[in-house]
């Protein structure tokens, strides 16, 4: 529950000196459909700094007892607050002011309209009875049957709280006494009922909540969905406030079809680390057969500082059975997540030497070949490079990999690389020119359990490569659509010399082709690791241009390249399937053009010309009118993705229907397989003090059991419905935005996204 404001403004208003006052505060905006509050003119020439207590009235009279009474258009300042009355006493001898007849009492952030006031000067303390209060910053009003504030807590008696206008009674919060402490930032509430159109519908015999930034030990909002494979998915997350650096969340989770779930997360932070463990355990899936055991997801990730030179990091996920993220889903990984991650490093930084320690590994989920895990993988390299004579620099970079995979047939093999380089650069604002050359040189220990004589166990290789890379960088100004603007045209060019090496008796142990993108055209190797170095005699040539307006806003980027070899490249194996081999020549253009408000086109491709055919091609299309109203058409195509070509064509738009009605829709196909693979339809209706979203999704599902290249079984859908529901300023509102929708994944919109690595 988050009444902090709420209630901080109240004893602000109050004049308690714990907070800041309110014109120290940046004020929210009010929603056009929430009334503005009127306040006095003189309100705004009052200074919070002002200690003196000032009376004005039409008439006074002074008592024999020191009493002072006042009459008629009575006001009364005090710092930067007033009130306003019909009949007022104060009382010198007993440090008393008392107010009757119509009170209005008004600060910056806060306006309460009250049957009479009572202060207490000498013991600072106020009381307002029959108190309407309306926050004038935020939208918030309520009622108190009893309003009192002293230097250490406020109290309301039969309170109640809505952020709804007047004559909305959508919802509104109750309770018989509230209690807030100034000092340690908590309040508390006896005998809690939130109403409905009246209708009490939750209750609390008890409850606290933060009046200040501390946070507090709770229940959050729950989660609420529905689908086919979980039946009625019901979670109430419950947040532990451990202490100030960890802290904890504890999150029952009921699947009717499945069962319940206890899923858990624990955080840490300190100066120099910081961390998460996750468990998620079902001990028995009522849709799986008898014996098959808990399910369950561990997560752990870490990462800090041990010194100002080494660095630790931590990343590990492990999972019951292959099929758990299809079926049950987890906020830590993707549904169509086919292998885990796992790491562990550690990172030197020295004055001459770099080193890393690093144990990687994937674990593969459904039926795909296991991957080689590599324990552990150790790399050297200089820190900074020796300055030789005549600009010349010298670098060097080692490493030294243990792979292991007990399923293959090669099942342990020892990598041990050296790459020195001598570079030559020339940088200046206008033109960048690097030469390089290198040695490469990689020995193998390959070991089988097997009698093969098609295995080398011993085999080394040796590769010299030359690279010179030169680019300019011009610009002019011009005049775009009458405004200033600046052009700028990037020429590059880069020749690339490695001699070909036989390597089909090497083993694949980290390595695979890297797609070739515009900026992949000006790599020195066309293959992820060290097990592949591709042979070639090229030139790469390519050119860039932009366009910005006087803001530096990029309107238009165009980039085109091409390799040219001027010798063709030998087959580097026979090991590689023709789908897994990089093309022969391929050009790559990538284009972003914002030709109008609002219009954005992103477009990449790359296309095999050797060959004469497309590798890899996205377009999408964006109409952006404000964060109410958006539009996307996009098309994806890719020859090879897990040894499939995919052709997918996709649509989402959103558009308000009214003033607090809007739809969210989004459609994706398969163009090959003649297939929906997602759609989503969501309705969502707002108004100022509360929201709700109702999203339909229907999905693909992901099956992890069938054999590989096995596309004869049509496919099996997944339909859900999600509910979402928001009471504003009870709960948080985070999230619930058209905008954080499109981008949280329940949409999975993204602008622009282009074909880079």
């Amino acid at each position: 529950m988050t009444h902090s404001l709420i209630y901080r403004l109240i004893i602000m208003a109050l004049g308690i000196p714990y907070f800041a006052y309110a014109e120290e505060q940046t004020p929210q905006p009010i929603q056009q459909c929430y009334s503005a509050v009127e306040m006095p003119a003189k309100l705004s020439q009052l200074s919070a700094k002002d200690n003196r207590l000032q009376i004005l009235s039409d008439r006074i009279r002074m008592m024999q007892d020191q009493t002072a009474l006042f009459d008629g258009n009575i006001e009364i300042l005090y710092r930067n607050t007033m009130l306003n009355a019909a009949n007022a006493q104060v009382s010198q001898k007993n440090q008393t002011l008392l107010a009757s007849g119509g009170i209005q009492y008004y600060s910056p952030d806060l306006k309460v309209s009250s049957s009479h006031f009572t202060a207490h000067l000498k013991e600072d303390k106020a009381i307002l009875g029959e108190a309407d209060y309306q926050l004038v910053s935020q939208s918030g009003r309520g009622f108190a049957k009893e309003m009192s504030a002293d230097k250490q807590q406020i109290n309301l008696t039969k309170a109640s709280f809505t952020t709804c206008p007047y004559n909305d009674s959508s919802w509104a919060l109750h309770a018989d006494k509230i209690n807030i402490n100034a000092d340690d930032g908590w309040g508390e509430a006896w005998h809690s009922v939130i109403k409905i159109q009246d209708v009490p519908v939750f209750y609390l015999p008890y409850m606290t909540f933060p009046v200040s930034d501390k946070r507090k030990s709770g229940l959050l909002f729950p989660k609420i969905g529905s689908s086919q494979k979980l039946g009625l998915d019901f979670e109430t997350p419950y947040y532990l406030n451990l202490a100030d650096n960890y802290d904890a969340t504890i999150s029952p989770r009921f699947m009717s079809k499945r069962g319940a779930q206890l899923n858990t997360e624990f955080r840490y932070l300190t100066e120099d680390h910081n961390g998460r463990l996750q468990l998620e355990i079902l001990p028995d899936d009522n849709d799986k057969p008898a014996g098959f055991g808990s399910r369950y997801l561990t997560h752990f990730s870490h990462s800090g500082d041990l010194s100002d030179r080494w660095r630790a990091s931590v990343d590990f996920t492990d999972v019951s059975d292959d099929a758990y993220l299809s079926e049950l889903g987890s906020d830590y990984n993707n549904q169509s997540d086919t292998q885990l991650y796992r790491q562990a490093s550690l990172n030197y930084f020295g004055d001459y030497l770099n080193s890393e320690i690093r144990l990687q590994g994937f674990e593969i989920l459904g039926n795909y070949l296991p991957s080689y895990a590599a324990l552990p993988q150790i790399d050297l390299s200089s820190a900074a490079p020796t300055d030789l004579a005549a600009g010349f620099e010298f670098n060097w970079h080692s490493q030294y990999a243990h792979f292991r995979n007990d399923s293959a047939l090669i099942n342990s093999a020892d990598r041990l690389h050296l790459e020195p380089s001598i570079r030559w650069p020339l940088i200046t604002p206008a033109v960048e020119l690097v030469a390089e050359t290198s040695l490469l040189h990689t020995r193998y220990q390959q070991n089988t359990d097997q009698d093969n004589l098609l295995i080398q166990k011993e085999i080394s290789r040796t590769v010299p490569k030359v690279q010179i890379n030169a680019k300019l960088n011009m610009e002019r100004e011009l005049s775009w659509k009458k405004a200033d603007s600046l052009q700028t045209f990037e020429p590059q060019i880069q020749y690339l010399y490695i001699p070909y090496r036989e390597q089909s008796m090497i083993g694949l142990y980290d390595t695979a082709p890297l797609q070739d993108d515009y900026y992949g055209l000006f790599r020195e190797n066309r293959y992820s690791g060290l097990d592949r170095i591709a042979d070639t005699n090229q030139l790469t040539i390519g050119w860039t241009t932009r366009l910005y307006d006087s803001q530096d806003n990029e309107l238009f980027r165009f980039s085109l390249g091409q390799i040219v070899f001027l010798d063709d490249p030998q087959p580097i194996d026979n090991l590689l399937p023709d789908a897994k081999q990089p093309a022969d020549s391929v050009l790559a253009s990538e284009l972003l053009w914002n030709w109008s408000e609002g219009w954005y086109l992103n477009t990449a491709l790359q296309y095999d010309s050797s060959n004469e055919r497309m590798v890899k091609s996205n377009v999408t299309l964006d109409y952006i009118a404000d964060d109410k109203s958006l539009i996307q058409l996009n098309h994806r195509y890719s020859r090879e993705v897990s040894d499939y070509e995919i052709a997918q064509l996709g649509f989402l738009g959103t558009t308000p229907i009214d003033d607090k009605w809007k739809l969210i829709a989004s459609y994706y196909r398969d163009i090959n397989k003649h297939h929906m693979i997602e759609a989503n339809l969501g309705l969502q209706y707002e108004s100022c003090c509360w929201a709700i979203r109702v999203v339909a999704k229907r999905q693909i599902n992901t099956n992890l059991e069938l054999a590989l290249n096995d596309l004869s079984q049509p496919p099996t859908f997944d339909n859900g419905i999600a509910v979402q529901f928001v009471l504003k300023g009870f709960g948080e509102g985070a999230g619930f935005s058209v905008n954080d929708m499109l981008s949280n994944g329940i949409f999975g919109y993204r602008r622009p996204y282009l074909l880079n690595n």
